[in-house]
């Protein structure tokens, strides 16, 4: 039987790793992963890939996906070929949509990001000594930060000036094409002007606004998507112009052996823990404090802590009253998963248990054990750069 045979090939990988979890990328589970991020192709994506014959495959147990590549041939040296070209500036673009919004929580991004800001992430990274088959996308190797950060902006793109700004003078620039548009109108008024623009003309991706032959502003365009709020984008470029080791496509197409595998890493959130104990009227600790003078109260709050059987955590008291007693650990600690003994031979779970009359043989005495570890549904950035996760207990 006669027909046409298309070969796939694997063009790259992206996964996701997620310091958070026991597993680095997802919710422990039993049958299916269920991941925090999903990624989409944009249509423009959708687009070139149709016309490259590229097929994109979501990869759950990695927290991210696969594009193989139709293939037809191979060079003298035994590399297979594309069938079709990439474009010049051709990229693939793919949405990060935010499944559970308590990442941003556990996972240490900023927390006072601008609500028009989104994650971007390209392979247009200069870094020699990153390995092909571990490649950042994040701008530092060691993971997703501030730097990454950029706001966006719709397709009607406007450019407050302090200064009057000259019809002519202004211009948006797409960094991965060179194109560029003028303004469409300025209003000047009081010494300022506000500057107007139409992006709809251009491609999604990372622009410049240049007034006067100078550089005023950075953001990020999405194009036309209908997606709801973003996380973030990957922008994979094809050019084969970029460093070897972050290279998709070799300048005469074809694929080189040892395909790149892209990485995005979040590194979980080091918080101060901060336990805050109400006591009720009739609690045996707040009756056992009620008949104490003074000074053996005093005596009494130095010797009541939560300690644990991690040498390395340590808490401290901050405040107390005759019901509210406040206690914090002495340094941040990365919010987890599940919760270990770094000074444990056995790697046992992570005991905290608030104690009464520590270092009193004879009277030391456990007032609550197991105490909860912190959710990572809320955080408290009142004080930042100092955060905490707060547990509230009631004896």
């Amino acid at each position: 039987m006669n027909g046409i045979q298309v070969k796939y090939t694997e063009l790259f990988t992206l996964f996701v790793e997620q310091l958070f979890y026991q597993n680095k990328v997802c919710k422990q589970y039993k049958t299916d992963p269920v991941t925090d991020i999903t990624f989409t192709p944009t249509p423009e994506c959708r687009d070139i890939m149709s016309s490259m014959d590229l097929l994109f495959k979501p990869t759950p147990a990695t927290g991210g996906f696969t594009v193989l590549a139709s293939v037809s041939g191979t060079t003298a040296g035994g590399n297979e070929l594309l069938r079709f070209a990439a474009k010049k500036a051709g990229k693939l673009t793919f949405l990060l949509l935010l499944k559970n919004p308590e990442l941003l929580n556990f996972n240490d991004l900023p927390v006072q990001a601008g609500a028009e800001n989104i994650y971007y992430f390209s392979n247009s990274v200069a870094d020699a000594a990153a390995p092909r088959n571990n490649l950042h996308l994040a701008k530092a190797a060691t993971g997703a930060a501030e730097a990454d950060s950029i706001k966006t902006s719709s397709a009607a793109y406007t450019f407050h000036s302090p200064t009057p700004v000259a019809p002519g003078t202004a211009a948006v620039k797409h960094l991965l094409t060179g194109a560029g548009i003028a303004e469409k109108n300025i209003i000047t008024q009081s010494g300022a002007s506000d500057v107007f623009f139409d992006l709809t003309p251009l491609p999604s991706g990372v622009c410049q606004l240049w007034i006067n032959h100078v550089l005023q502003d950075e953001f990020y365009y999405p194009g036309n998507i209908s997606y709801g709020p973003l996380f973030g984008v990957v922008e994979i470029a094809l050019s084969p112009l970029l460093d070897a080791n972050y290279r998709v496509i070799e300048a005469d197409r074809s694929l080189t052996p040892g395909r790149p595998q892209y990485k995005l890493r979040f590194v979980n959130r080091p918080t101060i823990w901060r336990y805050t104990l109400q006591l009720q009227p009739n609690s045996p600790l707040f009756l056992e404090m009620a008949g104490m003078n003074p000074a053996d109260k005093a005596a009494f709050l130095n010797q009541l802590n939560i300690v644990t059987n991690d040498t390395n955590v340590h808490f401290h008291r901050t405040t107390a009253t005759d019901t509210i007693i406040e206690m914090v650990s002495d340094n941040a600690l990365a919010l987890q998963e599940n919760y270990y003994s770094a000074s444990s031979t056995t790697h046992d779970t992570l005991s905290l248990t608030l104690k009464k009359y520590i270092g009193d043989p004879a009277k030391e005495a456990v007032v609550k054990a197991n105490l909860p570890y912190p959710a990572t549904g809320t955080i408290d950035t009142a004080n930042a750069p100092f955060i905490y996760s707060d547990i509230f207990l009631t004896l």
